[in-house]
């Protein structure tokens, strides 16, 4: 299979399922990232980005600890219809080393944009919210995990401008999945989430039937700084109606 079809299948993913119930992990690698936040701070793309209103001397402030960090989540997600999106629930698991005793911060949506709705947002166990590291509060937004469901539909990212090529088949999560390994063509003109600008290398693991990403990685030198992994992905379940509306952790089958 050559990258064009690879990039098809990519971008048809969501004619191929009708719900996913999965679990993920997270990986990355604070030390390296701030580091290429400071590079990108001083790249005439960020000014181009910015156009040029901010000052790349100033000091910020960085959501990842300066070191190894991550977390584990599961995700129920769900088509509804064009007019009602989708319908998500999203269960992140709070990292010991931050709460001793865990925890779980569930977040879900029913996908209604008019009418009366349902959003839920509840924590058991574990501090209150505003305790939450920086990038604790990433794993909390829904993007973070979602877009391995509908990579072209929610990150936007136009992987036909990036120089790919397909490394084989290999397995990921009990599934077959094809792996694509892209370079960047030139160098970004934005940054370019949920990517890193700065990587050399970003490598994604295909599901071969499904079309969803397995794993989306970004690397520099060899190595991960920057990954999002499924460890177990089910398709095309029942979900009970309480998934998008209850504010107890769920059953996981």
């Amino acid at each position: 299979m050559d990258p064009e079809n690879v990039l098809e299948l990519i971008c048809s993913a969501p004619e191929r399922y009708e719900t996913v119930r999965a679990a993920l992990r997270h990986r990355g690698d604070g030390a390296t990232m701030r580091i290429l936040r400071d590079r990108y701070r001083a790249s005439e793309a960020h000014r181009l980005e910015t156009a040029g209103s901010s000052d790349a001397s100033e000091e910020v402030g960085y959501a990842e600890p300066d070191g190894p960090f991550g977390w584990r989540c599961r995700v129920w997600y769900a088509k509804v219809s064009p007019e009602r999106g989708v319908r998500d629930r999203l269960e992140v698991e709070l990292p010991r080393e931050v709460y001793p005793g865990g925890g779980v911060h569930i977040s879900a949506w029913d996908g209604r944009v008019s009418g009366p709705s349902t959003a839920v947002s509840a924590r058991i166990g574990g501090g209150p919210p505003e305790g939450d590291p920086p990038w604790l509060w990433m794993a909390q937004d829904g993007f973070w995990s979602t877009y391995l469901f509908d990579f072209d539909g929610i990150a936007g990212f136009p992987l036909e401008s990036r120089e790919l090529r397909v490394e084989g088949v290999t397995r990921k999560a009990g599934r077959e999945a094809i792996r694509l390994v892209g370079v960047p063509a030139e160098e970004w003109d934005h940054w370019p989430e949920p990517l890193w600008w700065g990587a050399d290398e970003y490598e994604f693991l295909v599901d071969s039937e499904r079309g969803v990403l397995l794993r989306c990685a970004s690397r520099l030198g060899g190595e991960d700084f920057d990954a999002l992994e499924v460890e177990e992905i089910h398709f095309d379940e029942r979900f009970p109606a309480e998934v998008f509306s209850s504010r107890q952790p769920m059953p996981w089958p």
